[in-house]
């Protein structure tokens, strides 16, 4: 099981944050700012909508299963002066407040379907003397996801023993980009020994399945077989797709990339064919291997 940490904000974000959340409460005596009044909040570091597109889940659609973690932070001027102990839960009302803040063009999120997650850490405790929980685990289960439809899971502070629970940032919401080309497709990989395809491929394989995952509600993420990704986009205009266009990640073009270390892309990726409908894609590259020989690449998905 791959594990996925979230990168955490750094103590001072935080104390802004907290500075912020509660300028109400700060008094200023002597030309100079007085924190005495300040109350201790109770927040999620990874949580926010300012920081909703960090929460998306991107996971390979042929994963069993990945995790993801967050922290509870005591936000003090001190640490806890005693254990506190937090509770957590799934929040319905943060998903409808979500949904209803969506243009009609927009597609809504519903919640993770039960055979997807699990959820089991519903209560935390803050050890006196620190300042933030255990890593909290949510695990999902990628393979089993319908990577066409978008989801959601936002979990929410529901008790903090007493402690003021953040507005802005008592919630992270965890959601699934649903896009409507992702899945699992036919593979076909085929290899010519040449500078273009008039002649008798060296090698087709069948390589299923060739898995769409997505990046974005309009991007894909590909496989070819020969150990690059495509990154496949189009425009999506009220459910009809067009204006594909296909390229390798940025960091494919590293020099340093593994995929890279033996080859040398000479020309492409270039459409072949895109048909949404009849759900056939192919794409094909040029590349020079280690010792100079032209190849040819032929990637073809049927749905």
């Amino acid at each position: 099981m791959r594990k996925n940490i979230n990168s955490y904000l750094t103590a001072f974000v935080t104390c802004i944050v907290v500075m912020a959340a509660l300028s109400s409460c700060i008094k200023s005596r002597e030309g100079r700012t007085d924190f005495s009044s300040l109350q201790p909040i109770m927040m999620i570091r990874e949580g926010g909508l300012a920081k909703f597109s960090s929460q998306a889940l991107v996971f390979p659609g042929t994963d069993e299963a990945d995790t993801v973690y967050f922290r509870v932070n005591y936000a003090a001027k001190d640490v806890a002066p005693s254990d506190v102990t937090v509770k957590l839960g799934y929040d319905e009302s943060a998903l409808n407040a979500y949904n209803g803040s969506l243009t009609p063009a927009d597609s809504p999120y519903a919640k993770f379907p039960d055979s997807i997650y699990s959820f089991t850490s519903t209560e935390v405790t803050i050890k006196a003397g620190q300042s933030f929980s255990d890593p909290i685990p949510l695990i999902v289960y990628p393979s089993k996801i319908n990577p066409t439809k978008n989801y959601m899971f936002p979990i929410t502070i529901t008790d903090a023993n007493g402690i003021n629970i953040s507005g802005n940032f008592g919630t992270v919401y965890y959601h699934l980009i649903g896009n409507p080309i992702a899945g699992a497709y036919n593979q076909e990989w085929i290899r010519y020994n040449a500078t273009d395809t008039s002649g008798t491929p060296a090698y087709d394989q069948d390589l299923s399945p060739g898995i769409f995952s997505p990046v974005n509600a309009t991007t894909v993420s590909i496989p070819s077989g020969t150990g690059v990704n495509y990154l496949l986009s189009f425009t999506n205009n009220g459910g009809v797709l067009s204006d594909f266009t296909v390229k390798f990640p940025s960091d494919e073009h590293d020099p340093g990339s593994p995929a890279y270390n033996s080859i040398t892309i000479t020309g492409g990726p270039t459409i072949q064919v895109a048909d949404p409908i009849a759900g056939i894609y192919r794409f094909y590259f040029t590349y020079n291997n280690s010792s100079g020989s032209p190849r040819v690449i032929m990637d073809q998905f049927i749905k």
